[in-house]
C-alpha cells in the first residue's frame, strides 16, 4: 500500500474545481466553488478494466491478471445510509424546562416516575434520556431521530444535533426525513439556519462473483489513509476497513452477516430481492463514512449540496481517497495502475439517478422483533415447564401465571401492578405508547396528604 498525496483524479477534479492540482482547498484558481456553490463541469467516471488492460492515455505495462467476470456484478441498492445533521439555534426556556423535568423523572429510582420520561412531538414519541451526551444536555430517541440538544444557555455548541436511522432513510428518503425531522427541531426552539451535514454515509450493495479476501493489502489498494485492517467474524471473513475514526472511513464488507449477527435487519433482504437478489448469494456493501470537516473542503455544508453533490462525492472517495488497482509487474508508481474492473464499476453506481426499493411499513416506534419476542422470550416459559415437569405448553402457560400471581403475593406484593409498571417502562423505551400519570394513585396519595395536614391542624388545636 502506498499513500496517496497527490491531487484529485480528472473525475474527482472536475467534480470539486475549488480545489488546485494539489488537492487543498487553499490553492484557489478560475472556478473555484465557495460551500454551496454547484460545479459546472461535467462529472466523468472511469470505465471498466477488462483484463488487466491500462486505461488509455498511460505507459503499457505488464499487469497481474485479473479472475473476475464484470458481467457478474449486480448493483442491489445505493444512496445515503446515515446522516447526522446539526442545527444552529437556541432551545426556548419552555422546553428547557420541560426536557430538564423529564430528564430527572428518568433518573427516578421509582419504576413509575422513570416510565413518564417521554414527550410527543409530531407522530413521534421520543424517549428522553436519564442523561445528556458530551456537552449536549438532554437526549431524545426512537426509531427514526437520535436527537441531542444543548440547553437554552448554551452558546457555543449547536441546538440540536441529530442522527437519522438507516431503517427510516431507506422507508422515505433523505428529503422527506429532514423535512420531518426540521419540524421537530423547529417544535423545540429557534433554529437560526438551515442544518449543516456533520456526517454522511454513502454505500452500495452489490453482489459479484469475487472472493473479497482475495486482494493484497499492501498493493492491490491505493489509498489516503495508513490504516487497512482486515476482519474475521464466525470463523469466516468478513470484511476491510480504512481510516476509520478519521475524517473520512471506509467499510467493504458481508452485509448479509452483519444483519445476521448484529442489525438484524431483515427489511434489507425484501428490497435485495425487490432488486433481483436471488435470496442466496452473498451480498457486500461498500460503505464510506465522510464527516464534516472534509464535506466543508468539497464545498458540501447543506443539504441541498449533498443533494446536488452526492455522485461528485463518491467519484472522490472512490477514485481519489481510495481505489483497488490492478498491480503492475514493471511500473512501480500504483497511481498509473489501471483500476479493477469491479471497482470501476462501484465507481459508477451514482451516476444514474434511480429510484430505489423502499421500506414500505416502517414503525417509528423502537419495537423488538419477532424472533426476540418468540424465540428469546420462551426462555421463562421453557424453564418453568423443564422445572416442573410439564410438557403441554398451553398448561404450563396458565400454571406459570398462577404461580406467578402467589409467588407475588407472598413476597407482599402484586401481581398486577407489577406487570403494568414494566408494560409501562417498555412503552417508554419502544416508545409504543404514551404513558399517562396514574391518576388513582395520585389521588391516592393527595388524600393521605390532605389527611395528614388535617390530623396536624387537630393536634395543635388541642395543644392550644
Amino acid at each position: 500500500m502506498k499513500q496517496k498525496t497527490q491531487g484529485f483524479t480528472g473525475a474527482a477534479e472536475a467534480a470539486f474545481p475549488k480545489f488546485g492540482t494539489d488537492g487543498r482547498a487553499s490553492d484557489r484558481r478560475d472556478g473555484f466553488r465557495e460551500c454551496g456553490e454547484v460545479a459546472n463541469t461535467p462529472v466523468h467516471t472511469s470505465q471498466a478494466v477488462e483484463g488487466g488492460a491500462a486505461p488509455k492515455g498511460t505507459p503499457p505495462s505488464n499487469t497481474v491478471p485479473v479472475n473476475y467476470n464484470p458481467l457478474t456484478f449486480q448493483s442491489l441498492r445505493y444512496g445515503v445510509d446515515s446522516l447526522y445533521l446539526s442545527y444552529p439555534g437556541i432551545l426556548s426556556e419552555e422546553w428547557d424546562a420541560k426536557l430538564s423535568e423529564l430528564k430527572e423523572l428518568a433518573k427516578s429510582e421509582i419504576e413509575s416516575e422513570q416510565a413518564l420520561a417521554q414527550v410527543v412531538i409530531g407522530e413521534h414519541i421520543f424517549e428522553v434520556k436519564d442523561r445528556g451526551r458530551g456537552k449536549f444536555a438532554y437526549v431524545l430517541a426512537d426509531n427514526c431521530y437520535h436527537l441531542q440538544a444543548s440547553n437554552k444557555n448554551s452558546k457555543s455548541m449547536p441546538m440540536a444535533y441529530v442522527q437519522i436511522s438507516s431503517g427510516y432513510l431507506a422507508s422515505v428518503g433523505v428529503e422527506q426525513a429532514e423535512k420531518s425531522l426540521s419540524f421537530i427541531v423547529k417544535t423545540l426552539g429557534l433554529v437560526k439556519e438551515p442544518a449543516n451535514i456533520s456526517r454522511v454515509d454513502l454505500f452500495v450493495d452489490f453482489v459479484a462473483e469475487l472472493r473479497m479476501d482475495s486482494f493484497t493489502p499492501l498493493e492491490d489498494w491505493v489509498t489516503r489513509t495508513e490504516s487497512i485492517d482486515l476482519h474475521y467474524r464466525h470463523n469466516q471473513f468478513s470484511g476491510w476497513s480504512f481510516g476509520m475514526g478519521g475524517d473520512v472511513g471506509a467499510r467493504l464488507y458481508n452485509k448479509c452477516l452483519e444483519v445476521e449477527h448484529k442489525s438484524h435487519a431483515y427489511y434489507l433482504h425484501d428490497l435485495w430481492r425487490e432488486a433481483g437478489w436471488d435470496g442466496s448469494s452473498k451480498v457486500w456493501r461498500m460503505e464510506f463514512e465522510a464527516k464534516r470537516e472534509v464535506l466543508k473542503q468539497l464545498g458540501i455544508c447543506k443539504l441541498n449540496d449533498l443533494l446536488q453533490l452526492k455522485n461528485a462525492l463518491w467519484v472522490y472517495l472512490t477514485e481519489d481517497w481510495l481505489r483497488l488497482a490492478v498491480p503492475s509487474i514493471t511500473d512501480t508508481n500504483q497511481t498509473r495502475w489501471p483500476t479493477h474492473p469491479l471497482w470501476s464499476q462501484i465507481s459508477s453506481v451514482f451516476v444514474i439517478e434511480a429510484d430505489q426499493p423502499r421500506v414500505v411499513r416502517f414503525n417509528p416506534a423502537r419495537m423488538p422483533d419477532d424472533h426476540r419476542l418468540f424465540v428469546h422470550g420462551m426462555g421463562s416459559l421453557t424453564s418453568f415447564m423443564a422445572s416442573r415437569g410439564i410438557t403441554d405448553v398451553w398448561e404450563a402457560a396458565g400454571e406459570y401465571l398462577g404461580e406467578a400471581l402467589e409467588y407475588h403475593k407472598r413476597k407482599g406484593g402484586d401481581l398486577y401492578p407489577y406487570v403494568d409498571g414494566k408494560v409501562k417502562l417498555k412503552n417508554r423505551k419502544f416508545n409504543s405508547t404514551k404513558n399517562q400519570v396514574n391518576l388513582e394513585g395520585s389521588a391516592h396519595r393527595l388524600q393521605e396528604e390532605v389527611e395528614a395536614l388535617n390530623s396536624a391542624k387537630s393536634d395543635k388545636n388541642g395543644d392550644a
